[in-house]
């Protein structure tokens, strides 16, 4: 299982509107500049199964404060780091994911970009825009206002959001195969057994990348 994917499914039941492997390209012929890992927006208002009289609680790191969120998230399986793009003002890489965004006007951009490099947060009357850091442990090298999400907290999110509304996820057949994994691991298993089994996925995805780039032929 992709650490990648499985963040997108974080973000996704969470309400937000999610792309992964989001590319930065070069200004001129070359590789690419970067990539998000996941880029996610979510917009204040955001409810499910509302008129039900219950609805779903998200997690907490998405209290509305009634902007809408923009939220850009650098994804590792071992300790929560952001890279050299996202940390070196230099690189105007921040600049660029913003401009291909489109969220705000070029005479804005440099504000929210220095905002982000320094504070890891930029808000205005409309935008949240946040740096997310996911990862099995926490970094205390990171800027202290980014936010540093765990796995362990993650994979409890996904599996109580299945387990607890089994019957309204239960029709998925449009969700993509780790989706749909998640749902079955999370329908057959306890909360520690289904934990268990999807970091050992993850590390075995890992492992193979890994294999894969020592070994390109």
């Amino acid at each position: 299982m992709n650490p990648e994917i499985i963040a997108y499914w974080f973000f996704r039941l969470n309400g937000c509107a999610t792309i992964t492997n989001f590319i930065i390209h070069p200004d001129r012929r070359g590789s690419q500049h970067t990539d998000v890992d996941v880029l996610a927006v979510r917009f204040p208002h955001r409810a499910e199964l509302l008129t039900s009289g219950e609805p779903m609680l998200d997690h907490p790191v998405f209290t509305s404060d009634g902007r809408i969120d923009i939220l850009f998230a650098e994804v590792k399986h071992g300790q929560c780091h952001l890279n050299g793009p996202w940390t070196n003002p230099e690189d105007e890489n921040m600049q660029r994911v913003l401009y291909a965004v489109g969220a705000f006007d070029q005479q804005q951009v440099y504000e929210v970009a220095q905002a982000l490099y320094q504070e890891g947060i930029y808000q205005n009357d409309i935008y949240r825009v946040r740096l997310f850091a996911v990862g099995e442990r926490k970094n205390n090298a990171i800027i202290h206002t980014a936010v540093q999400l765990l796995w362990d907290e993650i994979l409890v999110f996904i599996f109580n959001r299945f387990a607890s509304y089994q019957a309204q996820k239960a029709h998925h057949g449009q969700w993509d195969s780790i989706g749909r994994q998640l749902f079955e691991l999370a329908s057959r298993h306890t909360q520690e057994e289904f934990i268990k089994t999807v970091r050992a996925n993850m590390q075995t995805h890992v492992n193979s990348q890994q294999l894969a780039r020592q070994n390109p032929g």
